[in-house]
């Protein structure tokens, strides 16, 4: 059977169906998360090796496709059913001369439901499109209606335009790469504000005129103790200083990029529906009590339109 490859699925694979709690490597994983991430990596490897198959190989790779997706909703649950579509789309695997045509069938049905998921990101639009292109090559399209689908899609940018930009966009989250505990009340969260009585009411002000104004209301700074019997483990000081500071600047848009120039730093942001992300490297920095330490995280700043 000629061998199956579609690179689109790598994409889908990789950003719509790993776990949404996944951390990140590093000293606050806790066991369940551990799991979860394993998890997650064996259905990538998985998935990637399925990539390949053959009519020699296709029972093997799918049943082992398979059993990666079932670990994963045991581990990382499955809260919008998209790791349940797959195993379905699969069925038994036990057919051992399947017909490219329905593989390609398969893989537009899960390109289908991940862009479904979120019809605004322009990557699961593109993974779709490249999916139903691939369907149309190798099992035809009689009626039109996969072409008319296509059409439909265009070329998925981003059409939100100026006026889904002006306004004003209140900072709603600080998304580290591994959750913490810095109001050390025994949980951790991967979204730091949620740890903290401060940045309660930071503001972006976006105007039609492509200026942009920054309210600064406070700032933090992280100071840990290192509990005793640990070497990885933190007890955490937040001083939250009030402040009232304005930071004015440019901004132009380009499809979902936001550029920002305040004159001293240029950034992107990225829209997606009422939703801004900014990226910051190095944006969490914590010092031990005798500055001898300094944890640091990379943050994404989540704003919410008003």
């Amino acid at each position: 059977m000629k061998k199956i490859s579609f690179l689109f699925s790598m994409f889908i694979l990789l950003t719509a169906f790993t776990c949404e709690d996944e951390p990140l490597d590093g000293d606050f994983l806790t066991e369940n998360n551990a799991s979860c991430e394993l998890a997650t990596q064996n259905t990538q490897n998985a998935a990637i090796a399925f990539l390949s198959v053959t009519a020699e190989n296709y029972s093997q790779l799918c049943t082992t496709y398979r059993n990666a997706l079932e670990a994963q909703i045991q581990f990382c649950g499955d809260p919008d059913g998209i790791l349940q579509t797959q195993i379905e789309s699969l069925g038994f695997c036990g057919d051992t001369n399947p017909d490219p045509c329905d593989i390609a069938m398969t893989l537009t049905s899960v390109a289908e439901t991940a862009y479904n998921e979120d019809t605004s990101d322009t990557t699961l639009c593109n993974d779709y499109r490249v999916a139903l292109e691939n369907e149309i090559a190798i099992c035809g399209d009689s009626d039109g209606s996969l072409q008319l689908i296509i059409d439909e899609l265009g070329d998925c940018t981003n059409n939100q335009t100026n006026e889904d930009i002006v306004g004003t966009w209140l900072l709603t989250a600080w998304i580290g790469e591994e959750p913490i505990d810095l109001n050390n009340d025994g949980t951790e969260s991967v979204n730091f504000l949620d740890e903290m009585n401060c940045y309660e009411n930071e503001t972006i002000v976006f105007n039609a005129d492509n200026t942009a104004v920054a309210m600064s209301t406070s700032y933090a700074s992280f100071i840990f103790e290192i509990e005793v019997g640990t070497t990885n483990e933190y007890d955490y000081v937040i001083e939250c200083e009030f402040e009232n500071e304005n930071t004015n600047s440019t901004w132009t848009q380009n499809g979902n990029i936001i550029t920002v120039d305040d004159g001293t730093t240029v950034y992107d942001a990225t829209i997606n529906g009422d939703q801004l992300s900014v990226f910051v490297p190095e944006g969490f920095v914590a010092f031990s009590s005798d500055f001898t330490a300094t944890t640091i995280q990379d943050l994404t700043f989540i704003y919410t339109k008003q």
